[in-house]
């Protein structure tokens, strides 16, 4: 059977070997005092290019790559799969992008994704875990929603200027990463019999044999309106609610206000920055099959600045368009039927005219 993906490019890097030139990259890194303070809880010294590292992928027990951007090869840093032990298939994993106005664009999670393929598809290992200072906010939060779990905290492991932070262990498991991306594991870990059976409990759904606990997905979606009372609408690529047309939104993470999640999810999606209005309703969807469970919170939304765009052509979402509340394309997005609904009695109210289909 033909494979249809490159497990080395994502949506915004690519995987490459390490080049010799990159550990001198690497070495100008060190000399970032913020960047050695989240990588690492060892005294923090600039490094020269001989102390940086193989310029192999890999080395012994690790693979380390480089990352690249897919739009100019330019390098952004480093992701590597470390201290394997081959007998209980687990791993470390350690990640970093060495300039600042290289963060909050998405490479971190791009790269997370297509490491996380290659040491479970690849390497076919069922454990990666890794160590996140407490202070290291961004990093918490793209690990938590690439599908990592806290498992334990070393208490005030970490002493910065005086002040003394926690070390959190964090870990994703081969079953949990498939119940988050849809993609199959070839092994069941946690049976100490091959003729035991695992019965899913309540609240929990199976992925191929395997029972996951399942957890409601919060989202956000955002109504926009312009001056011609047009909606905003995106055609989604990609599942949940593929091949529809939708409100933009996506998915709230760990520790983020909805306001912040709502305002974030239509820059990354559309390129607008928007303040919410009201809170037009909730919508909620479940599809036991796909093993989804969703709930969205939906907002009327004013744009502040920004042309509507799609960032990132290819990606996640394909054409953008605005249309008529009275002449909506199909088909709509479930979670976006409310949202739009509730939209036009608002227009209704406001102006005494019925523009209902």
């Amino acid at each position: 059977m033909t494979r249809q993906y490159n497990a080395f490019q994502g949506s915004k890097v690519r995987l490459t070997a390490p080049c010799p030139e990159d550990r001198v990259q690497i070495a100008h890194f060190t000399q970032n005092y913020e960047y050695m303070r989240n990588m690492d809880t060892d005294i923090v010294t600039p490094q020269t290019s001989d102390e940086t590292g193989s310029s192999s992928v890999r080395n012994g027990q690790d693979f380390e790559f480089a990352l690249r951007t897919l739009e100019d090869n330019r390098f952004l840093g480093f992701v590597a799969i470390y201290r394997l032990e081959w007998n209980n298939r687990s791993a470390q994993l350690a990640i970093g992008i060495g300039e600042e106005r290289d963060r909050g664009k998405g490479y971190g999670s791009d790269a997370l994704a297509l490491i996380l393929r290659y040491a479970f598809h690849e390497l076919n290992l069922n454990r990666i875990a890794l160590d996140v200072i407490e202070y290291n906010e961004a990093a918490i939060r793209a690990y938590l929603k690439a599908g990592f779990r806290e498992e334990g905290r070393h208490r005030a492991a970490v002493l910065r200027d005086g002040t003394q932070y926690d070390l959190i262990s964090m870990s994703i498991l081969a079953m949990d990463w498939s119940a988050q991306t849809g993609y199959p594991v070839s092994f069941q870990p946690g049976s100490s019999s091959g003729s035991a059976s695992v019965s899913p409990s309540a609240g929990s759904t199976t992925v191929g044999s395997m029972a996951v606990e399942a957890t409601p997905r919060i989202g956000v979606g955002a109504v926009i309106l312009n001056e011609r009372n047009e909606v905003l609408l995106v055609w989604r690529n990609r599942a949940p609610e593929q091949h529809t047309w939708s409100i933009p939104g996506g998915t709230v993470d760990a520790y983020e206000t909805l306001r912040i999640a709502v305002e974030r999810e239509i820059k990354k999606e559309v390129h607008l920055d928007i303040v919410i209005e009201s809170l037009l309703g909730t919508a909620e969807t479940i599809y036991p099959k796909h093993q989804e469970h969703s709930i969205t919170l939906l907002y009327a939304t004013r744009v502040i600045e920004g042309v509507a765009r799609n960032p990132e052509e290819g990606g996640a979402i394909g054409d953008i368009g605005w249309f008529p509340l009275h002449a909506l394309p199909s088909p709509l997005a479930s979670f976006a039927i409310p949202a739009l609904k509730a939209a036009k009695q608002q227009y209704t109210q406001k102006h005494d005219t019925d523009i209902s289909q």
